[in-house]
C-alpha cells in the first residue's frame, strides 16, 4: 500500500480519538496548550501534532515517513494493555506467518550479519539505545523501542563447529500496540539505529 495513503488513514483515526485517552493508553505526555504528544521512539523524542498527526523531532525537523507511520500506528492502536513480561516469537503474532519472509530479510538476517561475530559491539550499541539485560539465555538486550513496545534481541555467537544464531522476540501484549506488519519492519529500524549509535561513539 502507498505509504502516504496509509499515513492519511492513520491521521484520520487519530483525529477521531480523544487525545487524553491516547496519552493514557500509550503512556506518554499530551501537551494540552500546544496540542501535541511527546513520544520517545528509539531513544529520541518526537512531537506529534493533534489532530494533524504531523511528526517532528524536538528540533523541529520533520520525521521520515516510515518512522512517522510506526508512531502514528502506535497512537491509534494502543489500548493500554499491561506488558505481560512473557516473550513470543514473530510467528506467534496475529498473522505472523504471512510476514515471516520480510521479517527474516529485514530483521534476523541483518542482525546476524552485523553482530553474529561481534557480541560486544551488539551489547554496546544496544545499551546506547537504552537496552537492558533480559531474563532469557544467550547474549541479549531488551530495547524499549516505544513506551509499551520492548523488543528482545538474543544472540548466540558461533564457534568453530556451529554458526552464530539469533532471535528477536516480542512481549505477549505486542498486538495491543502495533499491527503485525509494523513488527515485521520495526526490528530492522532498531538494527539501523544500533549501527548509527556505533558510528557516533
Amino acid at each position: 500500500m502507498n505509504l502516504e495513503i496509509t499515513r492519511r488513514q492513520a491521521v484520520r483515526k487519530l483525529a477521531a480519538l480523544d487525545p487524553e485517552k491516547i496519552a493514557r493508553c500509550c503512556r506518554l505526555r499530551f501537551e494540552q496548550e500546544q496540542q501535541y504528544f511527546l513520544l520517545p521512539f528509539l531513544n529520541r523524542e518526537y512531537r506529534i501534532s493533534y489532530p494533524e498527526g504531523k511528526v517532528y523531532t524536538t528540533r523541529g525537523e520533520e520525521a521520515p515517513i516510515y518512522p512517522s507511520l510506526i508512531m502514528l500506528h502506535y497512537l491509534v492502536t494502543a489500548d493500554g494493555e499491561p506488558l505481560a513480561g512473557e516473550w513470543i516469537s514473530f510467528r506467534h503474532l496475529p498473522g505472523g506467518g504471512i510476514y515471516m519472509e520480510p521479517f527474516r530479510k529485514r530483521a534476523l538476517d541483518p542482525f546476524l550479519k552485523i553482530y553474529g561475530h561481534q557480541p560486544r559491539a551488539f551489547l554496546s550499541s544496544a545499551t546506547i539505545l537504552g537496552g537492558y539485560p533480559g531474563s532469557l539465555n544467550g547474549i541479549n538486550r531488551v530495547i524499549p523501542v516505544l513506551p509499551c513496545v520492548p523488543l528482545l534481541f538474543i544472540l548466540w555467537p558461533g564457534d568453530e563447529e556451529l554458526p552464530p544464531s539469533a532471535n528477536i522476540l516480542f512481549d505477549r501484549s505486542a498486538p495491543a500496540y502495533l499491527p503485525t506488519e509494523d513488527y515485521a519492519h520495526l526490528p530492522g529500524m532498531v538494527i539501523k539505529a544500533m549501527g548509527r549509535s556505533r558510528l557516533s561513539t
